[in-house]
């Protein structure tokens, strides 16, 4: 989640380009109805960025208490997660461990539905009385914490409880990014810990750290003016503040929920052109990246495979152009242009695809600067391969998550719906 990169800093994936607006400022949140509300700041690491991939770690913060716990997973992180959050599975004689690569410590874990039991006993603590609400103040540019929390509750049967307790998400990214906006030109968590709290070496690995940073941007941004930086911002008057800044910038748990369900049907969408697209992935990075960039093009413009298989067989390349000339709306001609000759080579197995280049093999891939042969080409850590039979959970019609114009860090997994939001 912050900043060397800002993926890295804001716990999410690799930034996106300048032209892409992300959707934490997508639309300015609508807020929640005047109440009693207790604040908490929170996070999360995750395997990955799909809705498939599990905690590894749950986090919150308030000035008085804090909570965290580290999750054991079924299957692995995969390779931006390990290097994002320095955390890895490893296998010690039959078992499965959580080890930390800094300190090479292996962690207290439990399972994920034990973590999210004890999480949602702590915030009904922190809730105190029945008639106030917690509000979650997080930071991230693309809002997916949320909905894998949410999606989490849901498998285990807790969203009911967890909505009698929470009411809503802060983002104090997109709070950031309107008070900031003359100030700074990055609003990721390490640029405003420096500016804003005088933090110069904030460290994002753990999830801890970023729900605390997230809770005092947002305590600091509450205060405007009145206080120098740092300065006391428990106060009464200051915790009043916080607290309406904050519920101004939230949106509602149900509308979480629906984004949740939005994009679930965006991947089913999505999904429907893995006859075209699943071949493409297994090529190399760049070409992965591009792929996954026209896809979600098409998925977003809510096209379907069958659409396009008619519109061909019925007129041919014709009729593909004239299907896609809608996309001159949201995309620009080159997309247009290498959608119709993705699908015309498709449909037409005696062209040959052009730009694509054959997938080397692991014995003659070239390897890095770094003298690796690519990290993100696969998924495998130092733990045994994990596959969908190791986890009652996780079966192969789960839906995947995230922004499909980033980088597929391996070819797409054997599930019903296709991924989203690897990490590069």
């Amino acid at each position: 989640m912050a900043m060397v990169s800002e993926a890295k800093v804001n716990g999410g994936d690799m930034e996106a380009p300048s032209t892409e607006l992300l959707p934490a400022l997508a639309e300015k949140p609508l807020g929640l109805p005047p109440g009693k509300y207790s604040l908490v700041g929170w996070d999360m690491d995750t395997t990955g960025r799909r809705l498939i991939d599990e905690i590894c770690q749950i986090a919150a913060f308030t000035p008085k208490q804090t909570y965290t716990q580290y999750i054991m997973p079924y299957g692995d992180l995969n390779p931006g997660a390990r290097r994002r959050h320095n955390i890895r599975v490893v296998t010690v004689g039959r078992y499965r461990m959580l080890k930390d690569t800094i300190t090479h410590k292996i962690l207290k874990t439990k399972s994920e539905i034990s973590a999210l039991t004890d999480f949602l006993d702590w915030l009904e603590k922190e809730k105190g009385d029945s008639e106030s609400k917690v509000i979650l103040i997080y930071h991230e540019p693309r809002r997916l914490s949320p909905i894998m929390l949410l999606e989490a509750l849901i498998r285990y049967k807790l969203l009911d409880r967890f909505k009698c307790i929470v009411a809503g998400f802060a983002d104090s990214y997109a709070l950031a990014a309107d008070k900031c906006k003359t100030t700074v030109k990055s609003v990721s968590l390490r640029v405003l810990a420096r500016v804003l709290l005088d933090a110069d070496s904030l460290s994002v690995d753990s999830a801890l750290d970023r729900a605390t940073a997230a809770y005092r941007i947002v305590e600091h941004l509450a205060q405007g003016e009145q206080q120098e930086v740092g300065a006391g911002g428990e106060g009464a008057s200051a915790s009043k503040d916080m607290v309406e800044t904050a519920r101004a910038w939230a949106r509602p748990v149900h509308t979480e929920l629906d984004a949740l369900v939005n994009l679930k049907n965006l991947l089913e969408r999505q999904n429907t052109f893995r006859p075209v697209f699943a071949p493409l992935l297994r090529a190399a990075r760049p070409e992965r990246k591009r792929v996954t960039q026209l896809r979600r093009i098409l998925a977003e413009a809510g096209f379907l495979y069958d659409q396009l298989r008619d519109a061909w067989q019925e007129h041919q390349l014709t009729g593909l152009e004239k299907q896609l000339a809608s996309l001159s709306v949201s995309a620009k001609d080159e997309d247009i242009k290498e959608l119709i000759e993705i699908f015309d080579c498709h449909f037409d197995p005696a062209k040959e695809p052009k730009g694509l280049k054959p997938r080397l093999s692991n014995r003659n891939r070239p390897t890095s600067s770094a003298g690796e042969t690519g990290e993100a080409e696969g998924s495998t850590s130092d733990s045994q391969k994990s596959s969908p039979q190791n986890s009652p959970n996780k079966t192969s019609n789960d839906v995947s998550a995230g922004d499909t114009s980033q980088i597929e860090a391996a070819p797409e997994p054997m599930s019903a719906l296709a991924t989203q939001y690897n990490e590069v």
